[in-house]
């Protein structure tokens, strides 16, 4: 019986470089080739890169591969743990900011992208079905994904709370590197009535500008921007100060926009001079706000674990009991398929008879005797030596769900072996 198996590799145990390199060593060619794979799924992101395979023995397979292709710093989940593991991810338990909803994206792309080209079997469509589901139940029942816990996200949402909502604002961006494209990207998601980005090298404040459905502007023009705009957000690495004192004064001087000016900066070092919070309709943030509402957002992120936990516990224990419906209903129907192919044999052996002139009454009740003993030859077989294996014929018994699930897979095995060799002894 088929089991799923995980190898994982993630920022817990190595840098950025090091899960690159595994990225590339990590082909699907090595799964697509293994007669042993039923199925198989990669994930690769910047802070994990992972495999999901359906096997009847994935950790044998999985460890070949680590050893083969000397990959390390990893590990190695079979059966519940796999799945369980698969489903912390989607829920974002295992990610670098707890809760984050990127991964599941990249979970959903990477199972359909699987689907797409034909490496998923039926156990691994299901698991990721249901960790996709999961994922979406821990996102509605619980707050393991609300407030913002990156300082960029938390720009965002200190801006929208200190204006009262973005909606109908003009925001300047400046900046259009990692910091500011991730601004960018979040704040173009509100109804803004105009977002500018400034930029030392103006083809990338264009580059982004046009992603995000901004206006570009070169650095040195930022003050025409600032006159107009109801928010600043600096994320520049500049070795001095974007927006000091006496451009400020200037740009108070003369600002059409009557409200405050609302400057957030998340630059390090500072993009802005300290004093530019001391001007007359300026208000300054910088990151020891942001740090505050991350680490308090990170608090209530990090409150909701046991939750999404408990959540993922649940959902395991349904997806194990559908497993062992579909195990049984696929038993029940080999022992049909069983019993019919006996009855068959035995008919035509009556037939046979009968043709031949035997007593018709005599030639029914060998028929209908061999086809109960034969047909219930085989499962008492097997229930024997699986009682012999488990040593309950000396007294002991033993309930657990696990032994169930071992001795569905234990009959089903017996089962197919002497079926697919035509012994039916």
């Amino acid at each position: 019986m088929h089991k799923i198996g995980s190898l994982w590799f993630s920022h817990k145990k190595c840098s950025v470089e090091e899960l690159e390199e595994i990225a590339e060593r990590l082909k699907p060619e090595i799964f697509a080739e293994d007669p042993h794979v039923s199925g198989y799924v990669i994930i690769k992101t910047c802070n994990r890169v992972e495999a999901y395979i359906s096997s009847e023995k994935p950790r044998d397979v999985l460890e070949e591969i680590v050893d083969r292709r000397k990959l390390e710093k990893g590990g190695i989940f079979t059966g519940k743990d796999a799945l369980e593991h698969l489903m912390r991810v989607a829920c974002g338990l295992e990610a670098m900011i707890v809760g984050e909803d990127q991964i599941l994206g990249q979970i959903k792309k990477s199972y359909l992208e699987s689907k797409k080209e034909g490496t998923l079997d039926s156990l691994l469509d299901m698991a990721f079905d249901k960790a996709i589901k999961v994922a979406k139940r821990a996102r509605n029942e619980t707050r393991i994904n609300e407030g913002s816990v990156s300082i960029g996200s938390a720009a965002v949402e200190l801006a929208e709370d200190i204006t009262g909502g973005l909606d109908g604002k003009s925001i300047l961006v400046i900046g259009a590197g990692e910091m500011g494209t991730l601004v960018a990207r979040a704040i173009s998601e509100k109804a803004l009535k105009a977002m500018f980005i400034a930029n030392r090298t103006y083809e990338k404040a264009k580059n982004l500008a046009e992603e995000v459905g901004g206006k570009a502007a070169k650095l040195d023009e930022k003050e025409k921007c600032l006159s107009i705009c109801d928010v600043v957000i600096s994320t520049t690495s500049a070795p001095h100060y974007i927006l000091d004192y006496d451009l400020m004064m200037r740009v108070m001087g003369h600002r059409r926009n009557d409200n405050d000016l609302f400057i957030i900066d998340i630059a390090n070092p500072k993009d802005v001079e300290g004093r530019v919070g001391e001007i007359k309709g300026v208000e300054l943030y910088d990151l020891d706000c942001l740090y505050e509402i991350s680490e308090e957002n990170l608090k209530k992120r990090l409150s909701e674990v046991d939750k999404v936990e408990m959540i993922i516990e649940e959902e395991i224990e349904l997806f194990k009991n559908i497993l062992s419906r579909q195990r049984v209903e696929r038993l029940i129907a080999m022992i049909y398929e069983h019993g019919s192919r006996i009855r068959e044999e035995e008919k035509k052996r009556a037939i046979s008879y009968m043709e031949k002139g035997r007593d018709p009454k005599e030639v029914l009740e060998d028929f209908s005797h061999a086809v109960l003993s034969k047909t219930l030859h085989l499962p008492t077989k097997i229930l024997r030596r699986y009682v012999e294996m488990r040593g309950m014929g000396s007294g002991e018994s033993d309930n657990d769900d696990n032994n169930n699930s071992d001795f569905i897979d234990f009959f089903m095995d017996e089962f197919e072996e002497v079926l697919g060799m035509g012994e039916e002894e």
